[in-house]
């Protein structure tokens, strides 16, 4: 039997534990400059892997688990960088799965510290299952609960489900009504991820038993996020992780890489209650499991010594979630349901603080980390990122950015806190509220100590509203915990709307999870606030100015009634393109003015070096693809200009963005 090509090893990233370096005897410096080394062969990095987990085995054996936690973490941080490509190969997940076991063990014995919440229900303790009476009074509620209703997922209703559902409505009600509570915010858009993936959207009930819908979950095995996806199997699934951005923390993200995950599961196994048990023991495990006794069906290997008990109760608690999490009313739950997550995007080109991007989309930097789980610091990640904000506040952020310098947005300083230093007197020292300081860095107060270095955003010195002056509500660390404010209605865009248009259709802007966008090839964010026009929807294509048909030269002359967001819909431009083109025009736009479109010539050279730079700095990880959309300009124009042969970019190369 083929063995399969992923496993969910349950480890993370730490510092590689071991004795101090000996002191190096002084020596003259030399001359000669040592060769660079070659880059290591995949070969040799299994040869290494191999060698730890072994070391990690022997040092588990003689119960050194010190030992064995420093071998784990070395061999983490060797496989950091592995491509996705060598960490699904045969040899290398077979590696993986042992270490795992290790891990297992470790954390297993690891006792749980004083006030330490589990992150989910998954129960490594038989659970002795309900008989006689009990079972048939069990039955008759679940079967009066259903109420002819269908599920997408198989559920038998023998002693082991029946006696999760009565724990999850007695010993372990008060965590399923706060779980359940959580899950009415990603409920919607978890189903439609699950959905559009080909995935029984009843599935989405897995997050109870992972995580119970926190994105903060942390395990002790290191596992991240909602669907407490361990580092490699995050990263063979699109999720990325450094130390600007954890997207196992992303709800939408880490929803779909659960998808295609558990969909992967099923390819290999042909069942859906293999494919959930793979995903909790690992498929390696529960293939050796089915080799040695000899069955498919999952309630066999329950029965057998081959599955830890953790495995062995994982399909009963799901399949109980699902009854209970289906009809809660049903069972007695009381559960309070919480504002679902919604928001706009915002693409923000460069990095910049939350507490100045709190400032442009006039909310608090607490609501944007609700918003964005995975920014791990207080700004976002270096080059081009997509920020969620609050619905109905999308084009005021927008507006604020065009206007905005780039220099006050993108050159953040440092500095080390010394002795004798406040946190009032370095807030003061660099024009700074207090909050904004720790926001920017995501400490608190007590971490504030002399050593430490900070990240300091630039100064408020913008030209923004009374909303900077707003009092910072109280931080909250997750959405569920506590509903966002009545979302607000959000204004149609200036110009003719058709007269059976929604208020909600006309603005076309707050996108509800239950309403994403369809399924992308990779796992990626939701698509930028932009909006093509409605059905209803009469808007008339601006006639263009242009000198031949040089479309570098086209322009747009305003007439009465025309918008930057009229003249972007009908031209399907990026508003946010347009106005950085146009920031003169964004505060006021008269009839007979001159709009600048994508790789238009300005009227002017001080006008030209304000809507459109002569030159771009080629920033990590940029392509010609994203800096020709970037200014509206076509990759092949880029190369001609710049008299490249091939695609390839270096970071710190300087591009010509015009014509030599």
């Amino acid at each position: 039997m083929p063995l399969p090509l992923l496993t969910t090893l349950l480890w993370g990233m730490a510092p590689v534990l071991g004795p101090p370096p000996s002191p190096q005897p002084q020596v003259a410096p030399q001359v000669a400059v040592a060769p660079p080394r070659a880059p290591e062969s995949d070969a040799a990095r299994l040869a290494r892997l191999r060698s730890l987990v072994g070391s990690a085995e022997k040092a588990l054996e003689a119960e050194d688990e010190d030992s064995a936690q420093a071998r784990a973490d070395e061999a983490d941080v060797l496989t950091a960088d592995w491509s996705p490509e060598l960490l699904r190969s045969l040899t290398v997940q077979d590696l993986l799965q042992r270490l795992k076991e290790v891990q297992d063990q470790m954390s297993a014995a690891e006792p749980e510290a004083p006030g330490e919440a589990e992150p989910g229900l998954k129960a490594p303790e038989e659970v002795i299952s309900i008989s006689g009476e009990e079972l048939r009074n069990e039955l008759e509620k679940v079967r009066a609960a259903e109420h002819g209703a269908t599920y997408d997922f198989p559920i038998d209703l023998n002693d082991k489900v029946l006696t999760w559902v009565s724990l999850f409505t007695t010993t372990k009600r008060g965590f399923m009504e706060n779980a359940l509570g959580r899950a009415s915010v990603f409920m919607p858009m978890i189903r439609q991820v699950f959905a559009e993936e080909g995935v029984p959207q009843d599935l989405a009930y897995l997050a109870v038993i992972e995580s119970g819908f926190r994105n903060e979950a942390k395990s002790r095995a290191k596992a991240v996020g909602m669907w407490q996806f361990i580092r490699s199997t995050g990263r063979i699934y699109g999720l990325t992780a450094n130390a600007w951005i954890e997207e196992r923390r992303d709800p939408v993200k880490s929803a779909r890489a659960a998808a295609r995950y558990l969909k992967r599961l099923y390819e290999i196994s042909g069942d859906w209650y293999l494919a959930a048990s793979g995903y909790n023991a690992g498929p390696l495990t529960l293939e050796r499991a089915i080799q040695n006794i000899g069955t498919r069906n999952f309630w066999d290997l329950a029965r057998s010594r081959w599955l830890r008990t953790e495995t062995k109760n994982y399909v009963p608690e799901l399949c109980a979630a699902i009854l209970v999490g289906r009809n809660p009313g049903q069972y007695g739950l009381n559960i309070v349901p919480l504002a679902p997550y919604v928001y706009e995007t915002v693409t923000v080109s460069a990095m910049t603080s939350l507490a100045v991007l709190a400032r442009c989309a006039g909310t608090d930097s607490a609501t944007l980390k609700a918003l964005n789980p995975e920014l791990l610091r207080g700004s976002t990640p270096p080059g081009s990122y997509t920020l969620r904000v609050p619905p109905g506040k999308a084009l005021e952020c927008m507006r604020q950015l065009a206007r905005m310098p780039a220099g006050k947005r993108l050159n953040f300083q440092h500095y080390t806190i010394r002795r004798g230093d406040t946190l009032a007197k370095v807030a003061k020292r660099f024009k700074l509220a207090p909050d904004d300081l720790l926001d920017a860095n995501d400490i608190t107060v007590r971490q504030f100590r002399p050593g430490k270095r900070l990240l300091v955003p630039p100064a408020p010195s913008l030209a923004l509203d009374s909303r900077d002056l707003a009092p910072k509500i109280e931080r909250v660390k997750l959405l569920g915990d506590r509903p966002l404010e009545p979302l607000p209605v959000v204004p149609a865009d200036p110009g003719p709307v058709g007269p059976s248009t929604t208020a909600a259709g006309a603005a076309g802007t707050a996108v509800a999870m239950d309403a994403l966008p369809p399924a992308a090839s990779n796992v990626g964010s939701p698509s930028p606030v932009t909006r093509e026009p409605l059905p209803q929807e009469k808007v008339d294509p601006p006639v263009l100015t242009a000198a031949g048909s040089d479309p570098a030269h086209a322009t747009y002359r305003a007439k009465p009634g025309d918008t930057l967001a009229k003249i972007a819909r009908a031209q399907r431009i990026p508003l946010g393109q347009l106005m950085g083109l146009n920031p003169e025009a964004v505060k006021a736009l008269h009839p007979g003015d001159t709009v600048r479109l994508p790789g238009s010539a300005p009227s002017s050279p001080s006008k030209r070096a304000e809507a459109a730079p002569r030159i771009h700095v080629v920033q990590r990880g940029e392509t010609l693809a994203s800096i020709g959309r970037k200014y509206g300009l076509e990759p092949k124009e880029l190369k001609v200009w710049n008299r490249m042969k091939g695609d390839h970019l270096r970071a710190g190369q300087r591009l010509r963005l015009v014509p030599r």
